[in-house]
């Protein structure tokens, strides 16, 4: 093989390697109990009362395998045309009456100016977008994974056009500012106070800022893979925690800040909406509910609910005879 053959062969390589990223919000990916109980919920959580707030063109199902996103599939939501992230769609500029409202949203972008010594301010947010649902966990603890990107990044960071999202949890044990006392989990890792990720709390521009710069991707050469969106966050993960078998309320939004132009994007990794289940083993690796065992002899039982959970084995009387997280047990 000639070095103009090889050379030619390696660039369709890399070029086959970097895929396009693919949008869907036709049917089923137009109905929200299909995205998040087919989409967004991996093991673990129970969800209800699914409802969205916003324009059919504001979500939907993404696919960026093999693109630098970071995550391969899963919802898409954004505060104009989801479609505007592939370069393959034609542009459909779909108005947005901006009728959806959150107080939450504007009081987050208003939070950010002070914590990261800015003056600023976000005058109003706008083109809303909110998924929302009930969800109870098998164990003490949730978790998801997620990106942001927007259209803003290299030109308005540190402004009042300061787009803005949040992931609002609220129910039992959860004491935060938030509407229903909700906590924001959308926030800068280990930052204390805890920092809302926005494009000026999450950015790498010289000229207007730079801040947590570790977690910013500049996506202005990319555009012809994920289009639209000049910049976003590496993958991040949301956690909380919860107790099992309650009930909480989790508020998915997204807004411009202060004018309806230029649109930003925050993708839910399918299946990480998780809460670990609770496993048991045994130490002779039987894989089943009823386990036969030889006479005269027992089987260690270990439950596995997670770092904060108790726990409670009953016997056929339903007679709790240990708080141990193993036990030895015989027939019976």
């Amino acid at each position: 093989m000639t070095k103009k053959a090889l050379l030619l062969l390696i660039v369709f390589l890399t070029i086959k390697a970097q895929s396009q990223i693919i949008i869907d919000n036709t049917p089923p990916y137009d109905n929200s109990t299909f995205l998040i109980d087919s989409i967004l919920l991996g093991g673990g959580v129970i969800a209800s009362n699914h409802t969205f707030q916003g324009e059919p063109s504001q979500i939907g199902w993404f696919n960026a395998n093999n693109t630098s996103l970071g995550i391969d599939s899963g919802i898409v939501m954004s505060t104009g045309d989801i479609y505007s992230l592939d370069p393959n769609a034609p542009a459909t500029f779909p108005i947005i009456p901006n009728t959806v409202t959150d107080p939450d949203l504007l009081a987050v972008a208003n939070s950010v100016p002070g914590l990261i010594g800015q003056t600023f301010s976000v005058s109003s947010v706008n083109d809303i977008a909110i998924l929302e649902f009930d969800f109870i966990p098998t164990s003490d603890t949730l978790e998801f994974r997620y990106a942001f990107g927007s259209e803003e990044y290299f030109g308005f960071e540190n402004s009042s056009f300061n787009d803005v999202f949040g992931f609002f949890l609220s129910g039992p044990g959860i004491a935060g500012p938030w509407a229903n006392g909700a906590v924001n989990l959308a926030v800068v890792p280990n930052s204390a106070p805890p920092l809302p990720i926005t494009i000026s709390s999450v950015c790498n521009y010289p000229l207007l800022g730079v801040m947590n710069p570790q977690y910013f991707i500049d996506n202005q050469g990319g555009l012809d893979t994920i289009a639209s969106a000049d910049g976003f966050t590496t993958v991040f993960t949301a956690r909380a925690i919860v107790q099992c078998g309650a009930t909480y309320h989790i508020k998915l939004a997204i807004a411009d800040g202060t004018d309806g132009a230029l649109d930003s994007y925050v993708w839910l990794e399918a299946g990480s909406f998780y809460s670990p289940p609770l496993s048991v083993a045994n130490d002779l690796s039987i894989d089943s509910t009823v386990m036969q065992i030889p006479c005269n002899s027992t089987i260690e039982l270990t439950a596995n609910g997670g770092p904060s959970a108790t726990y409670q084995w009953l016997d056929s009387t339903s007679t709790v005879f240990t708080t141990d997280q193993s036990v030895n047990v015989g027939p019976g």
